[in-house]
This record gives structure tokens, sequence and C-alpha cells, in this order.
């Protein structure tokens, strides 16, 4: 039981570090390329659509409040566990086994506070628009760093090779 115990902490805070380090070792010199610009919005913009799709879906099944934070939780982790598939497909010829536990442990957690947050301001968006929208916002950018993280912690590796 230690050393499962020992492996959440491990790749955890993994995560964590990754989390806090990227600004630091991942830096876009200039936007006027169109390719870091394009890749600037892609992960902007997907993760706040994935936001606002599970808010759609939640208001047409209506599935209550935790039904609506495990529904969130599905899809987000849905998004980031097909990103991972399709970024882990150039890595095949060399070992995955680092960055899967560290993704596989980290994510989730957050995945599972973004599911409460967008719950919570979808049911609040019904009483309170302009709040629930600040909270879906709020929720999507934080979505949209968990997502940049992983995208970096699949092509890191592949770019410093």
């Amino acid at each position: 039981m230690n050393g499962f115990v020992n492996f959440i902490r491990d790749n955890f805070s993994a995560f964590l570090e990754w989390m806090l380090g990227i600004p630091a070792n991942f830096q876009i010199r200039s936007v006027n390329e169109v390719g870091e610009a394009a890749f600037l919005i892609f992960v902007l913009v997907l993760p706040l659509g994935v936001m606002f799709l599970c808010d759609r879906l939640m208001k047409k099944h209506k599935p209550g409040f935790i039904g609506g934070v495990l529904l969130t939780f599905l899809v987000l982790s849905l998004a980031l566990g097909l990103m991972g598939f399709l970024l882990s497909i150039p890595r095949l010829s060399s070992s995955v086994y680092d960055t899967f536990p560290v993704l596989c442990v980290g994510s989730p957690v957050f995945n599972l506070i973004l599911s409460v947050i967008a719950s919570f301001g979808s049911r609040l968006r019904n009483h309170h628009p302009i709040a629930g929208i600040l909270l879906l916002l709020g929720a999507g950018l934080l979505f949209a760093y968990i997502f940049f993280t992983t995208f970096i912690v699949f092509l890191w590796p592949l770019i410093n090779n």
C-alpha cells in the first residue's frame, strides 16, 4: 500500500512541477509567425469550447449537480485522453512510461475540480447569467492551462531530442 501511495505522490508532484515549470521552459519568442499564433489560438479556443460544450450538454440533459460533475469530468477526461493518445503516436518508438503515469495521476484531480466548478457555473447560469458565464470562463481558462500542460508534457521530449 505504501508503494501505491508513493507512486501517486511522486507522479502528482511531477505533474505539478510540469505545470509550474512550463512558463519558465516554454517561451514564444514572437507572435508574428503564423504557426505560433495558430498554436496559441488552438490551445485557448479548444478547451474553452470543450467547457461550453459541457455546459450545453448539462442544459440539454439536466442531470443535476452530481450528474453534471460526472458528465463534465467524462468530457474533460475524454478530451485530454484523446489528445494524449494522438500525441503519443509519434513517441511509439521511445518510452512513454515516463509521461503516462504523470498525466494519469495529475490531470484527473484537476479535471474533477474543474468539473465541480463547471457544474456549479452551469447551475448558477440559470439564475445569475453573468456569474455563471464568468465561472465557466474561469474553469475554461484553467482547463486550457491543463490542456497546454498535457500538450507540452508529451511534446517536450520530442522537441528536445
